[in-house]
């Protein structure tokens, strides 16, 4: 009897770890991941593999291309990357293989990928593809530790090259004021390039924060490093009531 009892609460035990395995695999999400265009120039376009969401322990893809493009000539990890990471690239192949140190989270850039372009013409989302043939996921069962998940048919892959909205082409502010630049994108700030023509009466930072410096006109300008963004919005800034009395009254224009 104590015999069939033990034999009774092996297969019980094995069952709850099966059971356990089973619901911790099946409750595993898969990455998301993104390509976007990082700059673009008559002869290369280069884009940017990103993970934007989840996390993963290994990964192989491979970069296909239309034939607008010629041939990857780089694959380059990024350094965020690399410091948890370690990948093999082809770029004859366009192939990227790793293994990471510590589980990738998102959000991480992976890496970029420069093509040799056929003309000058610009490139767009249907030049470019991913195919994942492996990607695992590292989860804890609770029971026998770390497992590695493979996700590899779930992985989602969405091609968004940058877009951006200008939802106004002018503003009318008072000296010292801070306005932001009203406008909608999914470029990071660092792909974006802000300046201003008259930093005396207008500056812009990194962000499309204008600080009105001084009265007068300027004008914003906003570029993409991809080339496909280049709009400017139109400044005037003026004194208020009370300035215009410390500046005559007060003498403020030598200080002000």
């Amino acid at each position: 009897m104590r015999t069939v009892k033990k034999l009774l609460a092996t297969v019980l035990a094995v069952l709850t770890i099966f059971s356990v395995c089973v619901f911790s695999a099946s409750a595993v999400s898969a990455p998301e991941f993104k390509v976007t265009l990082v700059s673009e120039t008559a002869t290369t376009a280069t884009i940017r593999f990103s993970l934007v969401k989840g996390s993963f322990n290994s990964l192989d893809a491979t970069f296909s291309k239309s034939s607008d493009l010629t041939e990857c000539t780089a694959i380059t990890p990024t350094t965020a990357f690399s410091k948890v990471a370690t990948a093999t690239t082809n770029s004859k192949t366009g192939m990227i293989s790793c293994i990471a140190i510590s589980s990738v989270k998102a959000p991480m850039d992976v890496c970029e990928l420069t093509f040799k372009k056929k003309s000058s013409a610009s490139v767009d989302e249907r030049d470019f593809g991913v195919v994942v043939t492996s990607c695992s996921v590292t989860v804890n069962s609770g029971v026998s530790g770390a497992d590695n998940v493979e996700v590899g048919d779930d992985v989602t892959v969405k091609i968004d090259f940058g877009s951006f909205n200008l939802n106004q082409d002018s503003i009318q502010m008072n000296y010292k004021q801070t306005v932001k630049v009203d406008y909608t994108t999914n470029y990071k700030a660092e792909d974006l390039t802000w300046t201003s023509s008259n930093e005396k009466v207008a500056t812009v930072d990194e962000d499309g924060n204008v600080y009105a410096s001084g009265k007068g006109n300027a004008t914003i300008t906003v570029k993409s490093a991809d080339g496909k963004v280049n709009e400017t919005v139109n400044v005037t800034v003026s004194y208020t009531v009370l300035q215009w009395i410390i500046i005559i009254v007060l003498f403020g224009w030598i200080w002000y």
